[in-house]
């Protein structure tokens, strides 16, 4: 008789979900879900008798093959040439794309005017001009033309830096401060839910130390870790050096990185610092980032943590831990 073909079941193919709930289901935002289907014709939603977009579950496990696999470094102008069972491939193995004639890259070219440089100046014009949407806009079209580490090193930090020159200068309000955190944060930990290790990949634990309420350098670390195929568990702000050393025992993290951006009290944090890498095994390393912990280098190495300056740097350490023995 043969191999009989494997239909879907009707039902995935009927259109049943709003695009909320599309977002909602693939980690894709409504802006990449229409930008995708606008450029490069993904799916092809259907229309409710009031114009709204409706997806079938097929759609919907089509955009959440694609938002990982751009997660991963990908480019969405190759992949929506690709058919439901090479994604899978690609997802499953981990097989690399082609290079294309007009470039090499696995992600597109950026447009004339839209490079690195440009996003950052064109996100902080948002966060000056109080624009949540356009800000989350511009920081998703980075991150689709990027990848994870392009978008993390060469458009996250650098805007973080700027919006801290701009804070301490007083040409942003606590408020725009703060939306700007709100945008950065959820853009950060969506990237961060898409790209993670799983299985028997090394482990991270991420966080602030107590006395640190500023948690984007650490969601920086956690993606960047994340990004290179690490299991991170992410902890937020504010932790001391018992709770984070518990954490690290019981999660069995091979490092543990913490962000550091204001020092009010030195000696406090210096001690808090010293007490979690008394608690931590020798063989697991004590990594800092962010301008706190680089203005303080001196005194967290003599207590025996390692002081990171780059995100590139970061990299570089996680690999070395990481590799197997």
């Amino acid at each position: 008789m043969g191999f009989l073909p494997v239909t879907q079941p009707q039902s995935s193919t009927r259109l049943l979900h709003p695009i909320r709930v599309a977002a909602r289901r693939t980690g894709l935002s409504p802006h990449v879900l229409r930008a995708w289907e606008r450029r490069y014709r993904v799916v092809t939603p259907g229309r409710s008798a009031g114009g709204q977009r409706l997806y079938s579950d097929l759609d919907l496990e089509r955009l959440a093959l694609l938002g990982r696999l751009v997660g991963g470094g990908h480019g969405i102008s190759q992949l929506a040439r690709l058919d439901r069972a090479q994604l899978q491939a690609l997802a499953a193995e981990g097989l690399a794309l082609p290079p294309t004639r007009t470039g090499g890259d696995l992600t597109p070219a950026a447009p004339v005017g839209e490079g690195p440089d440009d996003a950052v100046a064109a996100a902080l014009a948002s966060v000056l001009g109080f624009d949540a949407d356009a800000l989350q806009a511009t920081l998703e079209r980075a991150g689709l033309r990027l990848g994870v580490h392009g978008f993390l090193e060469r458009v996250a930090a650098p805007l973080l830096r700027r919006i801290g020159d701009e804070w301490r200068a007083g040409r942003l309000s606590p408020a725009q401060e703060h939306q700007a955190t709100v945008v950065m944060r959820r853009t950060l930990g969506r990237m961060l839910e898409r790209v993670e290790g799983a299985g028997a990949a090394p482990r991270l634990l991420a966080a602030t130390p107590a006395g640190e309420r500023h948690e984007l350098g650490a969601l920086l670390a956690a993606a960047t870790a994340a990004g290179d195929g690490w299991r991170v568990t992410y902890l937020g702000a504010d932790l001391p050096a018992a709770e984070l050393a518990e954490a690290a025992e019981r999660t069995g993290a091979q490092a543990v990185a913490l962000g550091v951006v204001l020092v009010e009290d030195g000696p406090a944090l210096t001690r808090e610092v010293a007490a979690l890498r008394d608690r931590l095994r020798k063989d697991v390393p004590l990594l800092l980032g962010g301008p706190g912990a680089i203005a303080l280098r001196e005194t967290f190495e003599r207590a025996g943590a390692e002081v990171i300056s780059e995100l590139a740097e970061l990299r570089a350490r996680l690999r070395l831990v990481g590799r197997p023995a």
